[in-house]
């Protein structure tokens, strides 16, 4: 907890950036987020490398500037400058991060007397900011850092407000005899947090592996189920990895959302590097453990994999085009359930599922064209659609959902019907009637602008969809 300090306020305070004003690396946003926006300029910018880190920010500075105005800062050191400040007190950012970054943030937060950063030579960070310091302030100064590189500046200060500091590092300034004016730490990143991040009510969405099982009469065999279970707990851990990537490669679009601002990347609660390493860890685990179940449902997840990271990288940001990735992944999805079961694809099945998913993805996507239309704002930021694109949306999602309407039909007429694995065919056609209700009723709630989830999500907490879907299940169950 920060309050007032306890020291005379002619010893100015110092403060460093990263981590501590705050809550994020701004070097590694900068480089994450150069990374997907412009790989190659990412690729070629590593060779600035050699130089030295500090060139090798100006580097990365000149190319791409974090938004300073969506940054995560630490409010209550926010609200401890401010206080500082008004009992008269100099306030000054140094940082190692490079100066073009410092003062954007200067500019934006409008509270330091100063703001120096790194200048492309020397690398202000550990020794190098003390020396600047000791010949700015010769007469001491009071400095709020996070790292175990701030230590030599902690052990010189003449008071130490600590961020989010390790054990070690607390220890080190308490040898110091360095006085301890302040801490601040955020809350430990938890199995909720972690939850949030990976994204886990999403997983009701790999339940579509299992419809092969079901459509493909693979449901009595023991061995079939066991490697489809396997198979969606494979997909769940795959897919948490890419909601990690998707949201890292969306820090700047969600931090202009009112909701998707508190995802855990977006607001500092995981650190970036920390969650990148553990989704590539993910990733390896789950195509590993898909090789040992069956070669072709690694392949099939490993294009899941490469599409979601094409959809990340920038298909998201194309219209019309992302929709249909969106739609081809579920499509996938359903692709998985019959490879990893050994049953044979239904084209039937696949065409269903390309189109339904795809009227689908298109009614989320037209709830927020038509809202950005209503509140009359001309781009949504990072989407590359237009507030007056709503009849585009509203036009190839009705048409694409009463496509797979048709393809339903036709299926139940020329491939289900005559198989002989239904006693009492007739009632497979209360299926498509269900199908008909279920897109009409989502696209009525898509353009009245109630839809907020994913359509598939909030299918499981909608009482009629629901029942429709209960409807469905019996229908199928009469027809054996």
């Amino acid at each position: 907890m920060l309050t007032a300090l306890d020291i005379d306020t002619r010893i100015p305070l110092v403060v460093d950036l990263d981590g501590t004003v705050t809550l994020t690396d701004t070097l590694c946003e900068s480089v994450v987020t150069l990374a997907f926006h412009r790989p190659l300029a990412a690729a070629e910018s590593l060779a600035v490398l050699g130089r030295g880190l500090a060139a090798f920010k100006r580097h990365v500075a000149r190319l791409i500037l974090p938004d300073a105005n969506t940054l995560p800062y630490r409010g209550e050191l926010i609200d401890l400058i401010k206080s500082e400040k008004a009992r008269g007190r100099d306030i000054h950012l140094v940082t190692a991060s490079d100066q073009a970054v410092a003062d954007a943030v200067a500019a934006t937060l409008g509270i330091f007397t100063s703001a120096t950063g790194s200048d492309g030579v020397t690398n202000l960070k550990g020794e190098a900011k003390l020396a600047h310091l000791r010949t700015r302030f010769p007469d001491g100064f009071i400095y709020a850092g996070d790292s175990a590189a701030d230590v030599p500046v902690f052990r010189a200060a003449r008071g130490a407000i600590l961020c989010d500091v390790s054990r070690t590092t607390a220890a080190a300034v308490a040898a110091a005899g360095t006085p301890v004016l302040g801490e601040a730490r955020r809350p430990a990143a938890g199995l909720t947090t972690w939850a949030r991040a990976f994204r886990v009510h999403q997983w009701s969405k790999n339940l579509l592996i299992f419809v092969p099982l079901f459509v493909g009469h693979g449901y009595g065999d023991p061995g079939k189920i066991i490697a489809t279970v396997l198979g969606f707990l494979a997909l769940c851990v795959l897919a948490s990895a890419t909601y990690v990537i998707n949201d890292a490669a969306d820090l700047d679009a969600d931090r202009f959302h009112p909701i998707k601002r508190l995802r855990p990347l977006a607001s500092g609660a995981i650190p970036i590097p920390v969650a990148l390493a553990v989704a590539l860890v993910m990733i390896l685990a789950a195509l590993a453990g898909a090789t040992v179940l069956s070669p072709a449902f690694a392949a099939t997840l490993l294009a899941y994999l490469l599409l979601t990271l094409a959809y990340s990288f920038g298909l998201k940001r194309v219209a019309l085009l992302d929709v249909f990735v969106i739609g081809a992944l579920f499509t996938l999805r359903v692709v998985m359930g019959a490879d990893v079961a050994r049953l044979s694809h239904s084209p039937w099945l696949l065409t269903f599922a390309l189109a339904f998913f795809l009227s689908l993805a298109l009614a989320k996507r037209h709830g927020e064209v038509l809202r950005a239309a209503r509140i009359d704002v001309e781009e949504i930021a990072g989407r590359g659609y237009r507030g007056d694109d709503w009849p585009i949306t509203l036009t190839f999602g009705v048409g694409a959902g009463l496509v797979s309407v048709v393809i339903m039909l036709l299926y139940m007429t020329n491939e289900a019907a005559p198989s002989g694995f239904y006693r009492q065919e007739a009632w497979l056609y209360v299926m498509p009637a269900v199908v008909s209700l279920w897109l009409m009723r989502i696209w009525l709630l898509s353009h009245r602008l109630i839809l907020q989830d994913d359509p598939v999500v909030f299918a499981l907490k909608d009482r009629a969809s629901l029942a429709l879907g209960l409807a469905a299940a019996i229908a199928f169950w009469m027809a054996h």
